[in-house]
């Protein structure tokens, strides 16, 4: 009987604790496997996002292709380089010169003349004036006229005075004109003038609404010689 017992105590006792472990097993939650209710649990500290500043716009760029229109304190006039073409000996022509004075005051021409190129006559023109409801440029009117305010003329052939000057007044509109009259030998002069182009250099200068103002207007014909 002893050895009975002796033989099955250390069989029951490897099957209790056998037993033991599979009741422990079975109480471990499997994975995946939520939690029973009263177990305690440790969440994890919940997130605030940040909200993000709004981006401040960027102001527009400038075109850098394009320049600001330029401030115009100088007069207005035309044309910008006095052409006579082609002429043969003792042959002339002559152009006009038309400048708008920005401000009243005295206006100085530098006009290195004489040989060739000659002033024949100034003159100061007043505002436009007419009764037609047509526009000055229109091809309907032809009641519209400047009123001539100041004449001046000259001798063709006799020189003037390198500097003349003349009182304005503002918005007035200013008339030159210049004859060209190429000889093959000058009056008083040796030599013969050799045919090609001939030109001269002539000077403007006034007072403006900031500043005085001063421009050059070339003159260039052609003189063919003698037929």
């Amino acid at each position: 009987m002893r050895i009975q017992l002796r033989i099955l105590l250390p069989i029951l006792t490897t099957a209790a604790l056998a037993a033991g472990q599979t009741a422990a097993s079975s109480k471990a939650p499997r994975a995946g496997t939520p939690p029973a209710a009263g177990t305690p649990q440790t969440a994890a500290p919940a997130i605030t996002p940040r909200t993000a500043p709004s981006p401040t716009p960027a102001p527009p760029k400038q075109n850098p292709g394009v320049a600001p229109a330029p401030i115009s304190m100088g007069p207005q006039y035309s044309p910008a380089q006095l052409d006579f073409g082609s002429l043969w000996d003792g042959e002339s022509a002559k152009r006009t010169l038309s400048l708008t004075a920005p401000a009243a005051g005295q206006i100085t021409l530098s006009f290195p003349g004489g040989g060739m190129f000659w002033l024949a006559e100034y003159r100061e023109m007043g505002p436009v004036t007419g009764g037609s409801k047509n526009p000055p440029t229109s091809p309907m009117n032809n009641s519209f006229q400047r009123q001539l305010k100041t004449r001046t003329t000259y001798q063709v052939g006799t020189p003037v005075s390198p500097f003349l000057q003349w009182n304005v007044s503002a918005g007035s509109e200013v008339q030159i004109d210049v004859v060209f009259k190429p000889v093959s030998h000058p009056n008083g002069s040796v030599g013969v003038v050799e045919p090609g182009v001939k030109s001269i250099i002539m000077g403007l200068s006034g007072p403006g609404m900031v500043q005085p103002w001063s421009i050059h207007v070339t003159a260039r014909g052609t003189f063919n010689g003698s037929k």
